[in-house]
């Protein structure tokens, strides 16, 4: 009877799960990222970074938050370009579109 019950629990142990990538979910989980909705500003609030676009010119460091299409991103850099009339700043290699800024931090 003890050898009956001994195979049964060998055979169990052959359905188990095999983790053939240890430690690949855990890397899986952390790379998920939460998607966000972009935030709805005020009217002062728009006005404050309208004020403030107009004051950046090209070689200032500024400090821009700015919606991705999913998160928010923050980033500080030399201002390498800005065109007001396509909408684009530049900071170093990174183009964004002014329409996607909801903050703005001049450096002095």
């Amino acid at each position: 009877m003890d050898l009956i019950y001994k195979k049964k629990e060998n055979r169990a142990q052959i359905f188990q799960s095999f983790d053939s990538l240890k430690g690949f979910k855990e890397m899986i989980q952390e790379c998920e990222v939460e998607i966000v909705s972009p935030r709805i500003l005020s009217q002062d609030d728009y006005e404050i970074l309208d004020e403030r676009v107009h004051q950046i010119q090209k070689g200032m460091i500024v400090t821009i938050e700015y919606y991705d299409r999913i998160n928010y991103k923050r980033i500080t850099g030399v201002v390498s370009k800005i065109n007001l009339d396509t909408q684009i700043l530049q900071i170093v290699k990174t183009k964004i579109n002014l329409k996607q800024i909801s903050y703005i931090e001049l450096e002095e």
